[in-house]
């Protein structure tokens, strides 16, 4: 792989950011890369920093247009400037994740593809929100599915084959002059391509132009998307592209972008220009409207209808008036009280959690009685920073009395320790805790699991994971069986998932749980590990994420060693060594909290290694039961299933 990559960065007035920007550009795993900087005439010390910087670097070639023409002039002029057969775009100040050019290449030469696209991560300036992961695309990899995203006009999270790319240039004096270049690149690809797992940070700074005040400028769109139209109208889906661009670039402009504008008589300006403009597309007849209705709170539905029929009737004063009154409504006390109750209805913990709220419970967790069956709690971390103090709430606001806390830190590279550090002072006075810090990275979560196990003196041991979260009440459901039936090795609890704002996108894991249909998961119970293999667990894992679960304290170094060169499926191959052992029980309440943020990788090759750590799984699982023809039909059907879904090939040797 050594194919020269061409990275466009437009600049003006950045001299805050554009050094963090090229460093990350420069500091990329792929080093065969040319960086082409051109300054649109900055009146701040943007284009003296640039010429610093490419005396450091010899690949950063610097250039400044003879007058201030705007980024689309600037990357039209690079794009005649580059070298690489594959072109890729970092707006000034932005930065990336340093594989990210080498994945992006990577898949593009598995692929054969012209254009390689990922997901944007939306970070705040000051860190004045949590960062939004936007999906550059959903379902299944296609050309339409990449079009139809908000993020399809982002040259930024994208390389593209240069020759496609300079057939379409930017439209220049335009703002959304995205649109009419790239929109055509992805439509006229002779094959794309999609990978997960790296990121384009994308920054959102208060004077940025996407926040400049809502303005005529802002209905350039129009412009853009005739270009664009021009551009693909011979292509024998183009009636199928137009609805989907067509809905992303003016329909949410419209519901979305146009009532930020406060002022009653610019908005006025705004809707009339744009139902002028919009006619000739008949906005009203898309059929994107109806689910974009569909997916907004129930009690802004009948607003979004009101805007929708304002669209046939071209009623520019009605639609002012109903956006004004929907305004007007939310006053700013109401407003408060609102987040507030919506916040408390759909987040599954408390936000805005200090240390100070952490020492709290520390001193409640001193003062609850000594339980018969002591829980150590172990919390592996790594890079989880932002969800730490989430997490740790979560744990010592349990209902049951914490044995002891142990932190376990695997050479994080963001703040963590600073932050465990501050934890571990404030609340170590009040219970049990200690931290402990590896000095090189481990790599592998299990080495960080068996760690907890050898520290932990309680009777079970709780791995809960950093980034996840849980409900009070878990750890009072897990110990109530074991208070009956002291051979209980694993005591699990029900799974929903939450994103990165605690809010649940999965009520419930048991639909992915039991694939066999049996309902077995429908109720509590308590069995026998080994026919719990013999019945469910031969076929595939049925515990969602360590986090759920307590596991009795044991010396399981044996186990460990087996599963240590697994990725994917190792989990499920030390949940049946245990549970063996003796019994399992299972609590019917999502109590567990299992937090999806983006940082999941799904590769052909990542689900490959899964799919043949699963057939070593059930290998290993034939050596603790006899397998019947009844076993093996279904292990048959599991395979072909995956590999259908996964778009896997080949045999799966599942007898080895």
């Amino acid at each position: 792989m050594d194919k020269l990559i061409s990275v466009i960065v437009p600049c003006y007035n950045i001299d805050k950011y554009i050094e963090k920007c090229i460093k990350s550009i420069e500091n990329q795993t792929y080093k065969n890369i040319e960086i082409i900087a051109v300054d649109d005439c900055s009146t701040d010390n943007t284009m003296t920093i640039l010429k610093k910087l490419a005396e450091t670097y010899a690949n950063l070639s610097v250039y400044q247009n003879d007058a201030n023409r705007g980024a689309a002039y600037s990357r039209n002029f690079a794009l005649k400037k580059a070298k690489g057969e594959f072109v890729g775009f970092v707006d000034s100040d932005d930065y990336i994740t340093e594989d990210y050019y080498e994945k992006l290449l990577q898949i593009a030469e598995k692929e054969n593809a012209d254009i390689v696209a990922t997901d944007i991560e939306i970070v705040y300036e000051d860190n004045a929100q949590m960062p939004i992961l936007s999906k550059a695309c959903l379902g299944k990899v296609n050309k339409f599915n990449l079009v139809n995203n908000g993020l399809a006009a982002s040259p930024c999270n994208k390389i593209f084959k240069k020759e496609l790319i300079k057939k379409y240039p930017f439209l220049e004096g335009k703002i959304n002059e995205d649109v009419a270049s790239i929109l055509p690149a992805l439509i006229h690809a002779k094959k794309v391509a999609y990978v997960e797992g790296i990121k384009y940070y994308y920054l959102q700074r208060k004077d940025s132009t996407q926040n400049e005040e809502v303005t005529l400028k802002r209905l350039e769109m129009f412009d853009s998307i005739d270009t664009c139209f021009n551009r693909i109208k011979e292509d024998k889906d183009y009636q199928l592209y137009k609805e989907a661009i067509l809905y992303h670039q003016l329909i949410l402009l419209y519901m979305i972008i146009i009532p930020k504008q406060k002022d009653y008589e610019k908005r006025q300006e705004l809707l009339q220009e744009f139902m002028k403009r919009q006619e000739k597309y008949d906005l009203y007849k898309n059929r994107y409207i109806k689910q974009f209705i569909k997916e907004q709170p129930k009690k802004e539905r009948a607003y979004y209808k009101k805007l929708a029929m304002y669209l046939k009737t071209k009623d520019v004063v009605l639609a002012n008036e109903t956006i004004q009154n929907k305004d007007a409504m939310n006053k700013v006390k109401e407003k408060a009280k609102d987040i507030v109750r919506k916040i408390t209805k759909r987040t599954v913990i408390r936000r805005y959690i200090e240390i100070k709220d952490i020492e709290k419970l520390a001193i409640k967790q001193s003062k609850k009685k000594e339980n018969d069956i002591k829980v150590s709690v172990v919390i592996p971390n790594y890079n989880y920073e932002k969800f730490f103090l989430t997490r740790l709430y979560s744990i010592l606001a349990q209902t049951e009395k914490i044995y002891e806390l142990i932190i376990l830190d695997d050479c994080s590279k963001d703040n963590s320790r600073k932050l465990i550090d501050k934890i571990v002072e404030r609340i170590s006075p009040y219970m049990n805790v200690q931290k402990v810090y590896n000095e090189t990275n481990s790599g592998c979560a299990f080495k960080q699991w068996k760690k907890g196990f050898q520290l932990a003196k309680g009777d079970y041991v709780w791995i809960a994971e950093a980034d996840d979260c849980c409900d009070k009440r878990l750890l009072e459901n897990l110990i109530r069986p074991i208070k009956q039936n002291s051979q209980i090795y694993i005591s699990y609890a029900d799974t929903a998932f939450i994103n990165a704002w605690d809010k649940i996108i999965l009520s419930t894991i048991k639909p992915e749980i039991d694939i066999m249909k049996t309902n077995h998961w429908d109720n509590d119970f308590v069995d026998k590990g080994i026919e719990e293999i013999e019945k469910y667990t031969f076929l595939n894992c049925i515990i969602a994420n360590v986090s759920s679960c307590i596991i009795k304290r044991d010396n399981y170094d044996d186990i460990f060693e087996k599963i240590i060169d697994y990725k994917q499926a190792g989990d499920w191959l030390f949940y049946v060594s245990v549970m063996k052992k003796g019994y399992i029980a299972y609590c019917n309440k999502p109590l567990n909290y299992y937090r999806l943020h983006g940082n999941n990788v799904t590769s052909v090759t990542k689900k490959q290694r899964h799919f043949d750590e699963i057939v070593r799984v059930h290998n290993e699982i034939r050596k603790m039961i006899k397998m019947t023809e009844w076993h093996e039909e279904q292990i048959q059907k599991r395979y072909d299933f995956l590999k259908r879904v996964w778009e896997l090939e080949g045999d799966n040797n599942e007898k080895n």
